[in-house]
């Protein structure tokens, strides 16, 4: 599917606004791009990337599922829901979304960093649910 000129030309703005670090106006410019094209995933898989510096984790997800959605194959969109995911300590979700990203493209580290980001979490997860992590250590003697 072709983006409309009109989205396209908002993109390319917002991208610059990224770029500049203007992440609201940015996020105000890939937004008027998706009402134009709301079916390019691209544009959600930006609008995500914008998201996570906003920490607006939430949106993110929101975006990189919709961008899932419309175009399966998008490696991206896995990356940001990812990042989203681990950023709201969602750990088991996050690496499900970067092993599927991988798997799409693995010739992309930042898939096994992230994964083995998830896999530590979740151990030291683990480990303070084994441990007991709620009980207070034992007093020590006067």
């Amino acid at each position: 599917m072709t983006t409309p000129p009109e989205a396209t030309k908002l993109a390319n703005e917002a991208n610059a606004a990224f770029v500049d670090e203007d992440f609201d106006t940015a996020l105000d410019l890939y937004s008027q791009a998706i009402k134009i094209a709301p079916q390019a995933a691209d544009l959600l898989v930006s609008r995500a990337a914008v998201n996570l510096k906003l920490d607006d984790f939430t949106s993110a997800i929101a975006d990189a599922n919709k961008a899932i959605e419309l175009d399966p194959t998008n490696s991206k969109a896995f990356l940001r829901k990812g990042v989203a995911c681990f950023n709201m300590e969602e750990f088991v979700t996050a690496k499900a979304a970067f092993e599927q990203g991988k798997q799409l493209d693995s010739a992309n580290g930042q898939f096994k960093t992230w994964i083995r980001k998830c896999n530590a979490e979740i151990e030291d997860e683990m480990a303070c649910e084994e441990g007991g992590a709620g009980a207070p250590p034992p007093a020590a003697a006067p």
